[in-house]
């Protein structure tokens, strides 16, 4: 069956979406600690802006691309890439990867790479430093075999917001006061 026909069929495909010359990040920032089996290593780790800029401090409300680029030692049948966010406490803030967001990767043969980029909505996070930390894995989401894993490839500061931020986030919120109106004197005495 090809392309064509699952598309007039309605059967969907859980294929990523491929660009024609994917952009390979390169270069790790810093590396603290790495671990796996090293049957796939971590070439690149990118923060940039919508516009592949290099991104230096983050911003609230901003959109972020976390670009990620792994190179296969041995044959991946189901490779996972993802990332974790984390706090200057060394805290898991956040994190997600290829097999959470629903997207099956295609199987790598020795010495290929793959580039994934995350696009990530920044919410309004406390002024502090957030790093990354890039992983490659093999498996499900459910059982999986850490290929490399490197711990705070990436650091960066948060940008202040324009208001104090209790707790560690934001929330966005609609508020509304609620209260009983009197339409009279004798209806405002009634109700006290």
């Amino acid at each position: 069956m090809t392309a064509k026909d699952s598309a007039f069929l309605g059967l969907r495909s859980k294929q990523p979406e491929h660009k024609d010359a994917p952009e390979v990040a390169s270069g790790i920032p810093n590396i603290d600690h790495r671990f796996g089996d090293g049957r796939a290593e971590l070439i690149g780790i990118e923060i940039l802006d919508t516009g592949g800029h290099r991104v230096g401090v983050l911003e609230a409300n901003s959109t972020i691309v976390v670009r990620i680029s792994a190179r296969a030692k041995a044959a991946i049948k189901h490779p996972i890439i993802g990332f974790m966010l984390r706090n200057h406490l060394g805290v898991d803030f956040a994190g997600t990867n290829t097999a959470r967001e629903g997207l099956d990767l295609p199987p790598m043969a020795a010495g290929e790479i793959s580039t994934v980029d995350f696009h990530l909505e920044i919410p309004e996070l406390y002024a502090s430093t957030f790093s990354f930390s890039p992983a490659v894995a093999e498996g499900t989401l459910q059982a999986y075999t850490i290929c490399d894993w490197i711990d705070n490839a990436v650091a960066l500061q948060m940008a202040p917001g324009s208001a104090p931020i209790y707790g560690a986030i934001h929330l966005k919120c609609h508020v509304e006061v609620n209260r009983r109106l009197a339409t009279s004197p004798a209806m405002a005495v009634s109700l006290e």
